[in-house]
């Protein structure tokens, strides 16, 4: 579980490279402002990078990771971003989206 995480997600792809893959039962992540039009192009590579890793998690391993989000009441909120954050995660259908209370 990585917890209101920043706009910088190298630090999960680190420790994802480092973990034994078949001790991983689940992946949550809950990013916190992490929005495509507010982040810098090495962060948008950095997220690039997070999805390649979490769909080989998804497809060799059959885990489904998980994206938390809070709701909100008007604007956009972290689930419409999920789609550019990690596109090819979500173009195959294996990530959940989850709404958490604030």
């Amino acid at each position: 579980m990585f917890l209101r995480i920043g706009p910088s997600v190298q630090w999960i792809t680190a420790t994802l490279h480092t973990v034994e893959r078949k001790t991983i039962r689940d992946i949550t992540i809950y990013p916190f402002d992490a929005l495509p039009e507010t982040i810098e192009q090495a962060v948008c590579e950095e997220w690039r990078e997070l999805d390649r890793l979490l769909v080989q998690f998804g497809t060799s391993r059959s885990i489904r990771p998980r994206v938390a989000y809070v709701a909100e009441n008007e604007g956009r909120d972290m689930r419409d971003y999920v789609p550019s954050l990690l596109p090819e995660l979500t173009r195959r259908g294996l990530v959940d989206l989850i709404e958490v209370a604030h």
